[in-house]
Parts: C-alpha cells; structure tokens; sequence
C-alpha cells in the first residue's frame, strides 16, 4: 500500500471522529441488541475500536473492556473520550489483533466485538481464529461488516483500483452468506444476522458454543 494503513488512519483519525454516524438509527439497534446480550460481570475484548465510541457506550453495562487499535492517534482520542467522560473501566491499547496476547484459559473474554474491522482485515480467517481463541467457552462475538460482494457491480469496480493502487484501505469482496460460512468454519455457530433494510453492512451475533 503507498500509505501505510495506521498512518492513513493517524490522517484520518481526527476527522473521523467528529463525524456524526450516518444512520443513527441502525447503530442504536445494533448496540441495543449488544447491550441485550452483556452482563455486570462481563469483561470484553474489541478490535479495530477507532476513537473508541461503541467501548465507551457499552462501559457502564459490563465489568471491563480491553479495547485496540493500530492507529496510536485513534487511541489517544479514544483515551481523551474515556478522561472526559470519567470512564475508568475500558483499557485502550495500540495493538492490532495478531499482537494482542492471548489470554490463559481463566482470562478469556465473555464477549468481542468487531465493528467496522473484518472487511478491512489482510487475512480474515486468522483473524476469526485469533477472535475464537480469546473468547471463553459460551461467548459471544458482535461484528458489522461491509460485504462489498453483496453490493453492485458498479460500485465494486468504482472502489476496486483505489485499493489496489494503495490509495485507499483494501476492502475484502464479501458477500454475507460467505462471511457465515467462514465463522462457522471456525467453530463459531450464528445467533442472529442483521441488515437496514438493502444495506451491504451484517451485523452478525456469533457465539463460540460451549
């Protein structure tokens, strides 16, 4: 890529987090049916957590939240977030999901979230082998995924070239059918699969059986 992706994201970073969400609506249901599944007692784990918004909401429902990112500067707003709101319980940390040390049996996590991460990942089943070993037996994993698979024709080939000039993040081709498929694949089974009405994002609740 000719920028690399944490420096785009350093770029991007301050930006981005004065963007309102497009559609609030949609992003309240998903984080109402997070919410429905997270307990007091919950510690949980979120890669890809940008300026740390969705940590930040869900805080106050769980015991604590390990939160990364690869963009130091997504990081340190996320931390300037978690000061000014006077939320103690949600650890930011630079890291990507490779490099975050896998806990021992005792530590893994009640819950993951991957919001907005898995479309932009390199290698999308270590990444679902990586989510499956942190999680305990009985967890559950909440991810929202641009499948540009599912999207027009048009717009693939509109976006394509600028990923593959490394002008722009790659974004993986998936289709939603396929992104199940290969969860499964990695021992996770599908609670529920969600979409806003013809939109390309699934938001997906998976859970690692016990």
């Amino acid at each position: 890529m000719l920028i690399h992706p944490a420096r785009f994201w350093n770029f991007m970073a301050r930006g981005y987090a004065r963007r309102r969400v497009k559609d609030t609506k949609s992003y309240q249901h998903k984080l109402d049916i997070t919410a429905s599944y997270l307990q007091p007692t919950d510690t949980v784990f979120e890669f890809g957590c940008g300026s740390g918004t969705t940590s930040l909401i869900h805080a106050p429902r769980v015991s604590h939240i390990d939160a990364i990112d690869f963009s130091s500067e997504m990081i340190a707003i996320a931390n300037e977030k978690a000061s000014a709101e006077e939320i103690q319980n949600v650890k930011f940390s630079i890291s990507t999901l490779q490099d975050w040390p896998q806990p021992q049996n005792g530590s893994r996590y009640d819950a993951v979230l991957g919001m907005s991460i898995l479309h932009l990942l390199p290698d999308l089943d270590d990444a679902l082998e990586q989510v499956h070993k942190l999680m305990k037996p009985g967890a559950y994993f909440f991810s929202s995924t641009v499948c540009l698979g599912d999207m027009s024709a048009f717009i693939y080939l509109a976006l394509a070239p600028f990923g593959a000039l490394g002008l722009l993040p790659k974004v993986l081709p998936l289709k939603a059918d396929e992104l199940a498929e290969r969860m499964k694949a990695h021992g996770f089974t599908i609670e529920s699969t969600w979409r806003p009405k013809d939109d390309a994002t699934v938001f997906i609740v998976a859970r690692k059986p016990v």
